[in-house]
């Protein structure tokens, strides 16, 4: 599937990573293994890597289907939910703004989108090696 997951401690990080073909019902698959934890994750920071998307498909009903979902596992009163996208330019970036749209403007959904790795660590505020190689076992 093009859609894993990893969730870091110390400090808490969630990891989502995106890959080769996307299409819309894999991101849906991918969140109904998420959504039992994503209460206890939710106010967490989410890292978004969507550098190694070489194309995606989106079937928009499902997808407002998603959004509508997302608003289930992250409800407005936990807090502001910080989100970081790592897009370089090309589909990683269209699919990033993509996801983006929805939320601007939401004084609950904080999304912040990075051209190069480097850009979105300094977002985070950290390095973090750990993400760094995991990032690296996976390509």
């Amino acid at each position: 599937m093009p859609v894993e997951f990893e969730i870091f401690t110390d400090p808490t990080l969630v990891y989502i990573r995106y890959h080769g073909h996307v299409k819309t019902a894999e991101i849906m698959e991918a969140l109904t293994q998420f959504a039992p934890r994503g209460a206890a994750l939710a106010g967490q920071t989410h890292f978004f890597d969507f550098s190694k998307i070489t194309s995606y498909e989106v079937d928009y009903p499902l997808f407002f289907k998603f959004m509508a979902k997302l608003l289930d596992i992250y409800p407005p009163e936990v807090g502001q939910q910080l989100n970081v996208f790592y897009a370089p330019p090309g589909p990683p970036e269209e699919m990033a703004e993509m996801a983006r749209n929805p939320w601007e403007g939401s004084s609950k959904i904080l999304i912040r989108t990075a051209q190069t790795q480097e850009q979105a660590f300094d977002i985070l505020g950290w390095p973090r090696p750990d993400v760094v190689a995991h990032m690296a076992a996976l390509s």
